[in-house]
């Protein structure tokens, strides 16, 4: 019995032996299967999103009916990240979108040399209220304008007029002036301009920049300062125009040294300008006294400075009439005499009217007229020669009486087309010591055609006639033929 219990035990775990490893084969292969069954599903999945995708890409290429097309909804704009602060460089563009000043009530002439960019303008004033070619100058309140002039001139004179270089008429020899023509080329009105402006800030900050290369009558490219100043709640202060001078009333020539009659006076100079009314405005001066001084009749003498010249200029602009400028000027001569005349010292003043009249749109009237004694020095064509005083018979200082007028017109043919006719006129009340070839009295005229190409190019051609008239009654006259080219890069 015991025998027959061990042996069906035996068989049992034979059974269950052989039964197990069949029972696994089974449900590995079931898990196989089910794993097949969701491969298929997914692929059939995937299939299915292709077919859609190209039928939407089908649908896409072809043009819906009329009925059907849609605007589509704009997208909504992206949130501005409060947290990331705007770059030095967008908001520098930001405050140029933004800032804008108050244009010059003057008319600017685009001039062939242009002279009223220079000019410092009182209150928030400005030529250009748009800040055309202005660069934002990140992480300050500054903006800057660099702008190269290159220039090029062409002359040709029937002989020696006394300079290759310039148009005046006070260098005409009037002796041995020598025949046949002379041609010259030179390159010395090119200018370089640097214009620093913070617009958005009270007070009209400004620092400007210009030089020239006319530091030299006889060679090209050498150096000249014309302008170096900064601005600020209308104090100027620096290298810049005179209160005698009016920079807004120089005439259209293609002759960069321009007439010989306007008041040329660019010195170190303390000012402070205002408006006052609505039509009006006044300009304060403390400025070097630059002075030249005849001393025929002493070799050993030498001027001396006793006192800074100091004026004032008040300035009217009725409207788009223009502007009308009323000048003076307060200063004293001195000198250091030698032996023969001994130190002395006398008063000297002047008044200047100029202005700009719009006759019409196409229509321009400038004039200057100039009386004073002592202001020869700076006279356009008299400050080459020695013409704010001289010693008299009596060997006493005096002060030369001196006069000058300018009269202009220009007209506009089409927008690009002008021209400008000029004539001016100098006389100097000459003293009893000075030589017979002293300066006494010159002309000038002109009339050009000039055509703007572009914004930033322009040619002109001009013709030019000057007399000099000296102390002895002699005179000489010269002609010039001038064709004038430049570029206003920024403009």
């Amino acid at each position: 019995m015991k025998d027959g219990l061990i042996g069906v035990g035996l068989f049992c775990v034979a059974i269950a032996v052989g039964l197990g490893p069949a029972r696994a084969q089974q449900a590995s292969q079931a898990e196989i299967d089910e794993l097949k069954r969701a491969l298929d599903q997914q692929e059939e999945t995937v299939r299915a999103l292709r077919d859609r995708i190209n039928a939407l890409e089908a649908n896409e290429a072809e043009p819906a009916p009329a009925a059907a097309q849609v605007e589509p909804a704009a997208a909504p704009p992206a949130a501005a990240d409060s947290s990331a602060p705007p770059s030095p460089i967008e908001e520098a563009e930001a405050r140029m979108r933004e800032v804008r000043a108050r244009r010059a009530r003057v008319r600017y002439h685009d001039n062939f040399d242009d002279k009223q960019e220079a000019a410092a303008r009182p209150g928030d004033y400005t030529l250009d209220p748009d800040f055309r070619g202005f660069i934002p100058i990140p992480n300050t309140a500054f903006m800057v304008k660099f702008n190269p002039r290159p220039r090029v001139d062409m002359t040709l004179d029937d002989g020696n007029n006394g300079s290759e270089m310039r148009f005046v008429p006070g260098l005409i020899p009037v002796e041995n002036q020598g025949s046949g023509a002379r041609f010259n080329v030179n390159g010395n009105g090119s200018q370089l301009r640097v214009d620093m402006q913070a617009p958005d800030l009270p007070g009209n900050l400004r620092f400007y920049y210009q030089n020239d290369f006319f530091g030299s009558d006889d060679k090209n490219f050498s150096y000249r300062l014309q302008h170096f100043y900064g601005q600020f709640y209308g104090v100027v202060a620096g290298f810049t125009y005179g209160v005698f001078e009016d920079p807004d009333a120089w005439p259209d020539t293609v002759d960069y040294e321009g007439p010989n009659s306007v008041i040329f006076a660019r010195r170190p100079v303390a000012q402070y300008k205002t408006n006052f009314f609505e039509d009006w405005q006044l300009t304060l001066a403390v400025e070097d006294p630059d002075i030249f001084l005849d001393t025929t009749g002493d070799p050993d003498a030498s001027r001396r400075t006793v006192m800074p010249d100091v004026g004032f200029n008040v300035r009217w602009l009725p409207g788009d009439l223009g502007h009308v400028q009323f000048s003076t000027i307060f200063r004293t001569l001195a000198i250091d005499g030698g032996d023969a005349v001994g130190s002395d010292e006398t008063f000297a003043w002047g008044t200047n009217i100029a202005g700009s009249l719009n006759v019409t749109d196409a229509d321009t009237l400038m004039f200057w007229f100039v009386y004073g004694e002592g202001i020869g020095g700076m006279g356009n064509d008299t400050s080459f020669h020695n013409t704010d005083g001289a010693f008299n018979a009596d060997g006493n200082l005096v002060a030369l009486d001196y006069f000058s007028s300018m009269v202009a017109f220009t007209h506009r043919w089409t927008p690009r087309w002008r021209s400008t006719a000029t004539y001016g006129f100098v006389n100097l009340q000459n003293a009893a010591m000075q030589e017979a070839t002293a300066y006494d009295q010159t002309h000038y005229a002109s009339v050009n055609l000039i055509y703007q190409l572009f914004k930033r190019m322009s040619i002109g051609v001009e013709g030019l006639y000057g007399v000099n008239k000296v102390k002895s009654g002699d005179e000489e006259d010269a002609f010039r033929l001038q064709l004038g080219l430049f570029y206003s890069l920024f403009d």
